[in-house]
């Protein structure tokens, strides 16, 4: 960035010229990708949103509750956004609070060819990096490496990394030792793919009571001064052009393999269950591994699913075809945990199951996920009468 201050001299341009030389549009405008996680749903997302806008950038702004980047990875499986999704273009805008697959970065890249490619995410990479199921050197490593693969997704298509690190949360829910070492993982990665982070956790302070809130989510007055100097950041980095993306990395293995055929959606409008994927299963299962809450006054919603993992003791009807599924069961409702949550590792049970997006209704409970990440079993969830 020194060596560009100092080719570019005293230059004072609004929009420097390696973007204007880019513009398939030849309107000289910067386009620029915008990805968030529920953070950006509200007050802080619009804010940033039009602030890019108004400062003449071509903006596309994809917004998923609950996303980190397995959600935005084309080498994962498509999952569904259950918990608000918000997208913006130039020519069109949509607010929905369920969308069946949210869109993968290496296409809306394709689509887009952004310049920039803006990326405020992290506040659901804490439960990998606390999580008990896995050695912590584990979890470091997992984090390290998603945050790696979408960095060389944007370099990959010759644009360059701008990272809003998560803002500060109230050390009840997050120790200031845990925020600390995310906000170094991304730091380390992002630098070595020449991007620039943004250190939130500088200008933000969360003052709200806990456990009487979140913890995480500010209110609509404090997210728009965060945004406001995320924002004047961001307009001094635009400034000056951004180093050229490396031509050569150092990548780090991806964590799954890309998804197989059998999950891909057939378009049938029924939700993401192929042909091979039976939509009604009955089994005897015995649970193996289970997502919890000890305090459902963390959670944004009333009602939460969460995300249980068992092994198939017998399938009734013989046309399920793996040895182990995922079941998303209500473990939450009216903050209050139900006889779900209380489930016993080892207990065993007959259900008749669904593929999850089968009920579009339950687009409005938030997911509780904190198992070690397999998308090569499929998330079902129990029928109902």
């Amino acid at each position: 960035m020194n060596r560009l201050r100092a080719f570019l001299g005293k230059s004072l341009l609004l929009v420097p010229l390696w973007l204007s030389a880019g513009s398939e549009a030849g309107d000289g405008k910067a386009r620029i990708l915008y990805l968030g996680d529920s953070l950006s749903i509200g007050a802080f997302g619009q804010t940033l949103d039009s602030s890019m806008r108004s400062s003449g950038f071509q903006v596309h702004t994809v917004v998923a509750g609950g996303a980190t980047p397995y959600y935005w990875l084309k080498n994962y499986q498509a999952l569904p956004c259950m918990i608000g999704f918000w997208e913006k273009s130039e020519a069109s805008e949509r607010r929905v609070g369920y969308v069946r697959a949210v869109p993968k970065i290496e296409d809306l890249m394709a689509g887009t060819k952004p310049n920039v490619v803006v990326v405020q995410t992290g506040i659901n990479l804490y439960a990998t990096l606390r999580s008990k199921r896995q050695p912590k050197e584990e979890n470091v490593a997992q984090v390290r490496c998603l945050i790696d693969q979408m960095c060389h997704a944007i370099a990959e298509a010759g644009a360059v990394s701008y990272w809003v690190l998560p803002p500060h949360s109230h050390e009840e829910r997050y120790t200031s030792e845990l925020q600390e070492e995310l906000a170094s993982i991304m730091r380390e990665v992002v630098g070595r793919y020449e991007g620039t982070v943004f250190e939130s956790r500088k200008v933000t302070k969360f003052v709200d009571p806990y456990p009487a809130t979140d913890g995480i989510h500010y209110g609509p007055a404090e997210a728009r001064g965060w945004a406001e100097k995320v924002s004047s950041h961001f307009n001094e980095f635009m400034k000056v052009a951004p180093p050229v993306a490396p031509k050569v990395f150092v990548r780090a293995v991806p964590l799954q393999s890309p998804p197989k055929e059998r999950f891909a959606d057939p378009g049938n409008g029924g939700g993401s269950e192929s042909a091979d994927l039976p939509g009604e299963v009955a089994l005897r299962i015995r649970l193996e591994a289970k997502s919890g809450i000890e305090n459902p006054a963390e959670l944004d919603y009333a009602n939460a699913l969460g995300l249980y993992e068992y092994q198939v003791v017998k399938d009734l009807r013989g046309n399920y075809p793996f040895d182990k599924i995922r079941i998303a069961r209500g473990i939450v409702f009216g903050r209050k945990l139900t006889g779900a949550a209380k489930a016993e590792i080892g207990s065993e049970s007959e259900l008749v199951l669904v593929p999850l997006s089968r009920y579009k209704n339950l687009s409005t409970r938030q997911m509780i996920d904190d198992l070690r990440p397999n998308f090569k079993i499929p998330i079902y969830t129990p029928k109902l009468d």
